[in-house]
């Protein structure tokens, strides 16, 4: 049996609704829905597709509880919820590694956890 695909929605609708909680937001990831108010580019995508394979990694209850303690990790240390979360660090890795044209786009390792 094969894997479903990623789902990928652009929903411009949701920018403004979007924004009242995080202000600069693009796109979010729920298991192999990724969401966004526009197109997203290469870069971009792989970013989210990064979060897909840690969502497959952890599993449906515990990527959200490990995501959310990264993010606390991350505040506790004195860092950024979101951009200093090693969820979202590894998710701009592969998002750069396409900015650079490499292939470490896909990352077949687990995320952090």
């Amino acid at each position: 049996m094969s894997r479903p695909r990623v789902r990928l929605l652009v929903r411009p609708s949701l920018r403004g609704a979007g924004g009242v909680l995080l202000p600069n937001w693009l796109a979010i990831t729920v298991g192999r829905t990724v969401v966004s108010w526009r197109p997203l580019d290469d870069a971009e995508r792989a970013h989210e597709l990064c979060h897909v394979r840690q969502w497959e990694a952890a599993g449906r209850i515990r990527y959200p509880v490990r995501y959310a303690a990264a993010s606390l990790r991350a505040w506790r240390g004195g860092g950024h919820w979101y951009r200093d979360n090693a969820y979202e660090m590894e998710a701009r890795v592969a998002a750069d590694a396409v900015r650079a044209g490499s292939a470490l786009a896909s990352p077949a390792r687990p995320g952090p956890g």
